[in-house]
């Protein structure tokens, strides 16, 4: 007589009237879970993945969720309350226009490693860069990482893809006297301390606009950067900076603590944030990058990002005669480490270490 099998064991059968395999396997609270397939090891490999997952107190994954339906919900949920509006606005449009269109209708129990890796071989294919190919990837490990919290799913086959490498750029910055011949361009112009502040303390364009009147020290010669400026969606958000390196106090030239007290005198304000439209509202960051892109081309400038305005700081400091110590450089920018800093001008360094090759050579070749 053949043993009858328990409740946790299951079976595997032929259904006449659906022409499939099928396999059967009964819940501890006495649910019957099924799988149907024309194909008998793809019902065996379930029932054994069950009998494991039962074994060791896994409870049952709902296989009728699509991967689509869980990253609107991760979106509603983690998203939007937890990472800043900007942030959270990538994540957004990331998921809406890469994530969704591919692989949204998959069941998010049954979405596997190989369907990510094709995911981002599609991407990589039709032109996209592997910068954003790596953060779709990052939004989507992260997504998934979320349902293995919510027991949503056993494991995050994130952890089984190999994302592209992402192609280390050398920042393209002006040398000294280009920035010299901006700045005279536009020392006329309401921006000029704007981009003072830019090219001589290393700060972000938000960390700019999000300065106040009260971040601003004439007494200490120093700005404390607490606010940012961003726009979301077309509007322009308060926020604030991005890490907690972030907030930090600079110290200001005199040229540029200078042209900030002319500023004032110009505006008569004391209070709010330093720069402002007519209006007194915030200056929104494109309106800047609108006069920024003008005022390049007015000088017959090379064009760049008004973000290498903050490389072109950083790589001035560091090749001027003597040299600033990059650790000096890590904290004016805000690194949360001074190996973000070496990494991302490690094209200078070389030229410090030939200088102070040169150095150690004087002093002891003077006898």
């Amino acid at each position: 007589m053949a043993k009858r099998r328990g409740n946790n064991e299951g079976s595997i059968f032929w259904d006449k009237s659906k022409e499939r395999w099928c396999a059967e396997i009964t819940l501890p609270d006495g649910r019957r879970k099924r799988k149907r397939n024309k194909s008998k090891k793809v019902v065996q490999e379930w029932l054994l993945e069950q009998r494991k997952n039962l074994q060791e107190g896994r409870l049952p994954i709902n296989e009728n969720v699509t991967l689509a339906s869980y990253l609107d919900q991760f979106l509603q949920d983690v998203v939007q309350h937890t990472l800043k509006p900007k942030t959270a606005s990538s994540y957004t449009w990331l998921i809406n226009k890469h994530i969704k269109p591919e692989i949204g209708k998959k069941k998010l129990a049954s979405l596997k490693s190989h369907h990510i890796q094709a995911l981002y071989s599609e991407k990589l294919n039709s032109g996209l860069s592997s910068k954003t190919v790596h953060h779709i990837h990052s939004v989507l490990r992260r997504a998934l990482n979320q349902a293995v919290s919510w027991e949503l799913i056993y494991r995050n086959p994130c952890d089984g893809v190999t994302p592209p490498r992402i192609e280390k750029k050398v920042p393209v910055v002006w040398s000294a006297d280009q920035a010299k011949i901006f700045l005279d361009t536009v020392k006329e112009h309401s921006y000029y301390p704007i981009y003072l502040i830019a090219l001589t303390t290393g700060a972000r364009r938000g960390e700019i606009l999000g300065l106040e009147w009260k971040n601003l020290s004439f007494t200490e010669n120093a700005i404390s950067i607490q606010k940012t400026i961003q726009e979301v969606s077309g509007k322009t958000v308060v926020g604030t900076p991005k890490t907690s390196g972030s907030r930090r106090k600079l110290t200001l030239p005199p040229i540029t603590l200078d042209a900030l007290k002319e500023h004032q005198n110009k505006t008569k304000q004391t209070e709010g944030f330093i720069f402002t439209t007519s209006v007194g509202t915030p200056i929104s960051p494109r309106n800047l990058l609108r006069h920024f892109y003008k005022a390049i081309d007015q000088a017959n400038l090379p064009r760049i990002r008004f973000h290498d305005l903050r490389h072109t700081f950083a790589t001035l400091m560091l090749s001027v005669d003597g040299g600033v110590h990059p650790k000096v450089v890590q904290e004016m920018l805000g690194h949360s480490s001074i190996t973000q800093t070496l990494d991302t001008y490690s094209h200078v360094i070389p030229g410090i270490k030939q200088e102070a090759a040169e150095k150690i050579n004087t002093i002891f070749a003077e006898g």
